[in-house]
Order: C-alpha cells, then structure tokens, then sequence
C-alpha cells in the first residue's frame, strides 16, 4: 500500500496493518488531518494486539487523503502514512450513423478525478450584520448560510463563554445555526464565526445584545477605613444588561449575622462611607447597580472587613542596652489597636546633626537590636505601629550615645504601686519587673526569708529586659513578702514587693449563740470569721429552716452586726438557723446552729380534740297525734356513701354535733323524728354538702417574672414593685427594707387591697437600692419574696476614713469601699486634703486603685482636714472627710520619774525606789536608766535570789561602760522577784536592789528591761 489505495466512489474503502510488534504490545490508532478516527454507521476500526484494520463504506471524495496509523508504547511512537486517492480514468468518442458506430478517438492523458476547491464563504442577514438585540430569557437564534469546496470547517468562538456547553450548534454543507436559548446579560457579546478548507479561511463576526438587568460591579473595596467607619469605591458593571445605569443599592451586613440591612437605594456615585460602625466589628458589604430593567447581581466583599484605623501610638520606647556598635530597643503595644489587629512594628533611626530618618528594620516584636551604628555617634530612635489600616504616629526615645556602658543593677517598680500587688483568690498574676544593669544583673527571688521554690503553678521566667514572677490559680497561702535580688560585678540590688490575696471569708467563728427563745421570735449571736478574705466583713446573711424540711429560707441580706433577731416564727414548730459572712469578694461558708424550738418558756396545753360538726334543724309541722320524744341524726360520705346512723344516744333538742368525721372528706346530713307512739317520721331532706376542714389557705405571692432578677433603674427614675397575694384569712401585707418597715410617704407610695399590692419609689437615689421584702401573713404561715433594685448612680461615700502613723511631714489613710457603689465598678478613688486655716482643696492623688494611702510633704504644725471620693463610670461620688489632724511627732521624751529615794542601805548595797513620770511622752515606759561610775570601770553582776544571772534563750545581757543592762523575754510569773545588781572594781563595790512583779498580759507578751 505503499503507492497508495484508488478506490472508486461507492466503494469501500479497506487499509489494513498485518503486523505491529513491539514489547509491550502497541496501542494502534487511526487518524486523518490530525483528528482520530472512530468506529461509526460507516466507520470501522478492527484492532487485535498485532493488527488494526480501517474500513469506510460508501467512499466518496472527502473520503480521500493521507491517512495515518500511530503505534505507540512507553518506549516509543511509529507512524505510517497510506493514501487513498480515486481512480484514474481514460476517455475515448465514437461517433454513430446509421450505418453503425465508427472508430473511437482516445484521449491521450490519463484523467484522475479531483475536488473542485472553492473559497469558503458565509452570507449575513441585515439583522445579524447590525447588533442582534435580544431580551433576556429569550432565545438567541443566529443562522448562517454558506459555500465552498470541499466542505469548510466551521467554528464559533466567545472570548468568555464556553459555546459547547452554552449553545446548541448545528453544521450542514449548506448553513450553520447557533442556537443559545433563555439567555441572560452574559450571552450578550461579540461571537465570531470561522470557515476553512483547504481552499482558505474565512472568519466574521456577530455582536449580540441582550436587554437584562446590569452585572455586578468590579474592583468592589475598601478605599479608606477609620474606627467607626469604612468607605468602599467599586467600578460600573461591565455588564451594563443593555441599558443606562441609574442608580447603586448599598447594603451591608454584620460578620455575625445573616441577613443585610440596606443602606441605600439610590446612591449615584462608585463609592459610599458607612459610618457609625462599631469599633472593632467585622462587615460584609455588597453593591449592585440598577438600569431600567431592574436590579442586577451584587457584588459582595469576599473577606469581612474590620473597622479600624491606625493604632495609637506605641508606649515607652526605652533605649535597653548600647554597646560599641548596637543598640537595644524595646518598647511596649500601643494602649489602643485601632480596631485592628497590629500586625508589625517599623523602626527607624536619626542621627545627631542630621534631619533624616533612616529606615531599620520592620518587625513584630516588641524588642529589637538595631546594629552597624557608629562607635560614639549619638542616635534618636522613634518606632511606629503598623496595621491593616496604616501606620501610627511616631514615638521616640531620648538620644543614646553608642559605646559600651556599665551601671549597677536596679529594679524599675513604677508599674509596681507602692511595691503591693493586690489579686483575687484563683485569677493569675504575672508580675513583670524591668531589669535595668550593666553588664545584665543575675536575678533571684525569695518568698518571705525562703528561696522561691518553683513548680508548674508558681514560676519565674527571664526576658532581655525583665524578670517576671507568675503565679497561678494564687492562693491564700501566697500571700506574703516576694524579694528580688539582682547582682552584677558592680553590685547587688533588692527589693521587696508585698503581694495580698484576697479572697471570700470564711465561716463566722461559732457556736451560734442562743440568747433569747421564745415562741414567735429567737435572738442568736455569733463572732466574726477568723478569716475575713484580705478585706473587711460587708454584712452577714441569715437563713432558717424547720427541721421537718429541707429548704433554706433566707431572713436577711444585709445583717451588720454580729447580732440578729429572727421574727414571726411559728410557736411549737423546730428551727434550725445558717449564718454566713459577706465581703466584696463573695459569700463564704456557713455555720449552723443547734435545732431550736419557738416556745414559750413554760409548757404548751395539750391538743384539742378531733374536729366535729355542728347541726341544727326544726321541730316537725305535725307530731302525729302524740308528743315528739326524739330525733336520730344520719349522715353519708359523699358521692356514694350509705346512709349511717350519727348517734348513740337519744336526741332530745333540736341540735347535734357530729364527731367522728375524716378532714377533707364531704358529707351529707338527715333527720328523723319519733313521737311518744314510737312512730318514727320519714327522713328529712339532706341538708347541702359539707367539706371537713379548717377554712384556713397559706398565704402565696404571685409575682411577675421579671422581679426574678435584678432591677436596674437610673437615678431619677421611678421603680415600681407588685405582686397579687393570695390566702385564707386574708393575709397581711408588710414592706420592709434593711430590716425596717417601710410606710407610705410622697416619695414612696405603697398601695393594698385585698389581693394586690404595689411599691412605687419615685425620683430614685442612690440610697434607694438595696432588697425589698414582701411579707404576706396569716394564721395559716407566711410567703416572702424579695426584690433586688440596683440604682446606676455615682458612688456613695467610702466608709471609716481614718488617718494613722501621723508625723510632722506625713499620715497613713485608710478607708473602705462604700457602701453604694452606684451599681457599677469604682474605677479609682480621688484623695484631696486643705489646711483648716484654708477652704480651698487640693489634690494629693487622682487616680487610686488601693484603700490606703501615704500623704507626703506636709507641714509640721499645720492642722488638715483629708477627704476621699470615689469614681465610677457615672461620675465623683460623695466625699468623706476626716477629722482635723495636727502633724506632729506621736513621741517625745518622758517627764522624769519622781520621788527618787534611798530606802534600805547596807554596807555594801543599797535599795532605790521612784515613782512613774507624770507624763510619758505618749509611749508606754519600758526602761529606767541608771548611770553607773567609778574608777577603774566597775565589772558588772546580776543576780537574782542570790544566784548570778547567766545568758539563756529567753535572757540577754548588755553591759557597757556607763549602763548594765539585762532583758528578759516573754516574762512569766517566776520571773517575778528580787533582782540585784553589783558592780566592783579595785575600790570596791556596790549594789542595787530593784524588785520586780510579773502581772499577767492577755493582749501581749510581757517584756521586761531593766536599764542601770
């Protein structure tokens, strides 16, 4: 086949590769003008691992031309080519008379048959060569007629669309149709249409319009962000659906919710600002353009967008360590991120004389070694926080000269005030102390005189700058004095820093006493905790149950005292009493009392007898001719109980009490008559139903749920508290407030009726909030409820301002928080303080955390007046003054003992009594010098019973030239007696006895010094 195949039109066309070899086997596969054939209705590949054999049926010119086999395998591809081409023809003419036909004439040259070739071509209607215009959900129909030899290839083309699975397309000799049905805005566009054969090519073009409503907008963000607002800018669609566009729909959405909230309907410009946007927040946005077809596709931001803007500036950039050629820098987070979250820090640097800023470095560390600096060159530094948003303004640090340093260790503890640290039992502490020293200091902490012995909850940790201390889930037992020692070939540094924990109390310290019973009231006692929490007892809470139940009641909130009264008990009935201790910190623990019964001190009559029923009725109309002699009395247990005989006895009067009867059960009544005949009548008619039992209901409180939980009302406001009430009697109706019984004023107006009642507080004040208590009683037992009104409002004054350890420049004052806080946090306290000479007042701190406060550089002298408020988000609350304080020394040198005198003397002692000076010097008289002399100086003996005195744990001795000198600690009795003192030299000697009681101290140890 190498020479090729001639087939003749009609025929079948057979190419046939006997042998393909290869290992592994070939894949064979057929092709012709660089398209693979395929088995079809007149195609047929047969393939066998070492043959593949074409067939077409019905040959026809197309069907002539190169035909190619492929053989391919991992190793390689082999191609062979066959051609099939028709068959050659010769020609010949006779000519015919009618004497037959003559002799052909031949053509010379063999004829070959071709194809005509012919330059495709198409042919546009008027409507297609001007723009098609279709309206959306139509159908775009675009047929196209055309020519050429041999039948051209036709293509149709859309830049941005996929035509093979858009439109449907149908290819003839003779036309081509493309058919798009219901299109929309995204059919609309330039389709081009190709033809080629071997002839040439030949392409056009068809621009298409659909009338729908406009695409969405492009490049759709952010063009400018702050804190609480966010502008967007977006370009027109580039789908305008055919028609102008009018106007934007703006709309936005939370990144937490579901659905937009639209912004507005006929914006005109591409960009919008959405403000008053909450700081922080994150929000989608979407636009979509409208034309006058309607609304088109929105375009919406992909990733939420935060609102933010350029954070704060950084805080304290300190220049940590130079040396020769480096600088360390840290510094500290902005206070405020912008809303966004910091993503890096840019340094840079300006050298002495120069007015440019060098870039260094961009970082997200909060420390830095900036490196290369010239050696005795002095550099500015300024660092600036960087986010989503841009840069925050600079900040710089003072100038640093480049060499090397060196400086003793120390400790920054600005950040520590008044070197205490106050946390709450279980929140963490990280205590975190600049290390300032040159070379770096070698730091090490104690707790209390111990090292501190780390584990996984209490640890320390070191970073270039500082050394940290971090405590875990703290603890009352961490309370305690933390040291800190940093030591560098320079020196050694240390300093202590007070850490409190404060926490709930404990449980009051009992018995709960019992100091009065009696049958509606019982008056108990009891002593405050041995733990207070780190901070003073707020009140104390009492509750009480019977012991026939389970359920706490609770009697009081707000208990001040270590005293309290419980009232309207039952008498006869068993009580059991809780008391638990209340700080700012929560509640503590409870302690129980014994059980208890409500009674009067003598015994209580026995019990009545069981509940009858009282009948009366009539005598009869007629007696029957004799006298009526009796009556019997029947009763039945309703529904269907029988008719039983209530009596015993005859009945002689026209009332009976029935006995014997079940409570709660319902009955029925009759009576019959007997007269002196013995003829008894027919029975009366059943008197109505009657219920067996006390017409006695507990007493019950409806209140709305809404009084379940607190009741927050702001100054100035009206509150108003109700309830219905329900109970048989009708029970009474007690307000009562901090134990108290409210009544009914202008300002607080308490309405009753039989079923209802209302509180109601009008111009609401600070002092106004606190625990309402409903009290609903009758013979039946009580209900209470209690409603909690918290009144927003500035502070109240603190509490027990007092001024302690006063000297001539300075006093110590101590407050505790008050007792309204306003129903908000106190934020900080405001101390100021005016001579009383004076009426004007001056601050001594504005923003103070603790309870307790050191006044310095006072005047000695001068009398003043201290006052303390303290502050919460809703302003300055009330102030609480001291009393005037006059700066002056507490001590001063005692009067001197008076009466001295000799009253026993012997040849070699003497004894010596005086009495107390008039005046001790405000101090309490601990010692009394004696001086003693003589030449050479004297050796000094104590002696006490006429034993000498030797040092022991509890004795100590100082003798010097001129004073002797003996101390005995934690005296007790024996230490009572009669002690000497003797002194000797060369010239002789002399002593001193001096006698000595030991009283007894409950308050403290006795300490004993004894001076001559």
């Amino acid at each position: 086949m190498k020479d090729g195949v001639s087939v003749r039109a009609g025929d079948t066309i057979v190419i046939s590769a006997s042998k393909i070899v290869g290992k592994p086997l070939p894949t064979a596969v057929w092709s012709k003008g660089g398209r693979e054939i395929k088995t079809s209705d007149i195609v047929n590949v047969a393939t066998t691992p070492t043959s593949s054999t074409l067939s077409i049926k019905y040959a026809s010119r197309k069907n002539t031309g190169d035909y190619i086999i492929t053989a391919s395998n991992p190793f390689g591809i082999k191609e062979e080519h066959v051609k099939v081409k028709g068959c050659k023809y010769q020609f010949r003419v006779s000519a015919v008379n009618s004497e037959g036909v003559g002799e052909p004439a031949e053509v010379e040259k063999v004829i070959e048959l071709v194809d005509m070739e012919e330059l495709p071509d198409y042919d546009l209607d008027a409507e297609l060569r001007r723009t098609l215009v279709v309206r959306a959900r139509a159908s775009i129909r675009m047929f196209v007629p055309i020519k050429g030899r041999p039948v051209p290839e036709i293509t149709w083309t859309k830049d941005d669309s996929n035509l093979k699975t858009r439109a449907h397309i149908d290819n003839t000799e003779s036309y081509t149709l493309l058919v798009i049905p219901e299109c929309n805005r995204y059919d609309a566009g330039k389709y081009s249409l190709c033809l080629e054969n071997v002839a040439g090519k030949r392409t056009g073009f068809v621009n298409v319009k659909v009338l729908d409503t406009p695409g969405p907008p492009v490049n759709l963000k952010p063009r400018e962000i702050t804190r609480n607002s966010i502008t967007l800018q977006w370009e027109i669609p580039i789908i305008d659906g055919g028609s102008k566009i009018h106007n934007y729909i703006v709309e936005k959405r939370d990144a937490t919710k579901k659905a937009y909230t639209v912004i507005s309907t006929t914006w005109q410009k591409c960009s919008f600002k959405f403000a008053d946007l909450e700081e922080g927040a994150y929000y989608y946005f979407r636009v979509s353009a409208e034309n006058d077809l309607g609304v088109g596709e929105a375009a919406e931001t992909l990733d939420p967008i935060r609102a933010s803007q350029a954070p704060s500036t950084p805080e304290n950039l300190y220049v940590t360590d130079v040396t020769a050629d480096t600088a360390s820098l840290a510094w500290v987070k902005p206070v405020h991120d912008g809303g966004s979250l910091i993503t890096g820090y840019v340094i840079e640097a300006q050298k002495k004389d120069s007015d440019q800023w060098v870039h260094v470095a961009a970082i997200k560390a909060l420390d830095y070694t900036v490196t290369d600096l010239i050696e005795g060159a002095e550099y500015t530094f300024r660092i600036m926080a960087v986010n989503a948003s841009g840069r925050s303004d600079p900040r710089e640090s003072r100038p640093a000269i480049i060499k090397e340093q060196t400086c003793a260790p120390s400790f920054d503890l600005r950040g520590v005030y008044q070197k205490t640290v106050i946390a709450k039992a279980g929140d963490r502490i990280k205590l975190e102390i600049p290390v300032l020293g040159k070379p770096r200091p070698v730091v090490s902490w104690k707790k209390g005189d111990m090292s501190l012995k780390e584990t996984q909850r209490i640890n320390t940790e070191s970073t270039p700058t500082s050394t940290v201390l971090n405590i875990s889930e703290i603890k009352r037992t961490d309370q305690d004095q933390y040291s800190i020692t940093g030591k560098n070939m320079l020196g050694t540094v240390t300093e202590t820093i007070t850490v409190l924990v404060h926490d709930i109390p404990g449980a009051p310290t009992g018995p709960i006493k019992l100091e009065e019973v009696s049958c509606d009231y019982i008056v108990m006692s009891w002593e405050p905790p041995e733990n207070d929490g780190g901070v003073p007892i707020n009140n104390y809470i009492v509750e009480m149950r019977e012991t026939t139940g389970t359920s706490w009641v609770e009697l009081a909130a707000t208990v001040i005292r270590t005293t309290f009264k419980a009232a309207k008990l039952t008498t006869g009935t068993q009580y059991q009493f809780r008391v638990k201790a209340q700080n700012r910190y929560g509640i503590g623990p409870s302690i129980l009392s014994e059980a208890v019964i409500a009674a009067y001190p003598f015994d209580v009559p026995s019990q009545p007898g069981t509940p009858v029923v009282t009948l009366s009725w009539t005598k009869p109309e007629g007696d029957g001719g004799f006298s009526i002699t009796g009556y019997t009395v029947e009763r039945r247990e309703m529904p269907n109980g029988r008719w039983l005989k209530a009596n015993f006895n005859n009945i002689l009067e026209t009332t009976f009490t029935v006995s014997g009867l079940i409570e709660d059960a319902t009955y029925e009544f009759r009576v019959l008559a007997r007269n002196s005949a013995g003829a008894v009548s027919a029975p009366s008619q059943p008197s109505e139903a009657c219920t067996c039992r006390d017409d006695i209901e507990e007493p019950r409180l409806d209140v709305d749920t809404s009084y379940s939980s607190n009741i927050i009302v702001m100054a100035g406001e009206v509150f108003k508290l109700e309830a219905n009430v329900t109970g048989r009697p009708l029970p009474s109706l007690v307000w009562t407030k901090d134990g108290k019984e409210l009544e009914d004023t202008a300002k607080l107006e308490i309405k009753s009726s039989d079923f209802h009642t209302t509180l109601i507080n009008k111009d609401s004040l600070r002092r106004d909030g606190g625990s309402f208590i409903l009290t609903a009683s009758n013979p039946g037992g009580f209900a209470k409820f209690t409603y909690i009104v918290k009144v927003l409002d500035r502070p109240g004054p603190p509490d027990s301002l007092t001024v302690t350890d006063v000297t001539a420049e300075k006093c110590v004052l101590n407050w505790l928080h008050p007792t309204h806080d306003g129903g908000a946090k106190i934020e900080y306290f405001i101390i100021q303080r005016r001579e009383t000479s004076r009426l004007a007042w001056t601050n001594v701190a504005t923003d103070l955390q603790a309870n307790r406060f050191k006044v310095t550089k006072l005047l000695k002298g001068n009398e003043y007046i201290f006052r303390v408020m303290a502050v919460n988000k809703y302003g300055v609350g009330e102030h609480l003054e001291s009393e005037p304080v006059i700066c002056m020394n507490p001590y001063v040198i005692s009067d001197p003992p008076q009466q001295p005198e000799v009253t026993i003397i012997t040849k070699d002692s003497m004894v010596v009594c005086w009495e107390r000076p008039e005046h001790d010097g405000g101090s309490r008289i601990n010692t009394y010098i004696a001086s003693i002399s003589g030449k050479p100086v004297p050796t000094v003996h104590w002696l006490k019973d006429g034993q000498e005195i030797t040092e022991a744990a509890r004795v100590e001795i100082k003798n010097t030239d001129f004073i002797a000198c003996i101390v005995v600690k934690e005296a007790i009795r024996i230490d009572g007696g009669q002690y000497t003192l003797l002194v000797k030299n060369v010239g002789g000697e002399r002593s001193v006895i001096i006698n000595v009681k030991a009283i007894p101290m409950n308050l403290e140890s006795l300490q004993k010094m004894l001076l001559v």
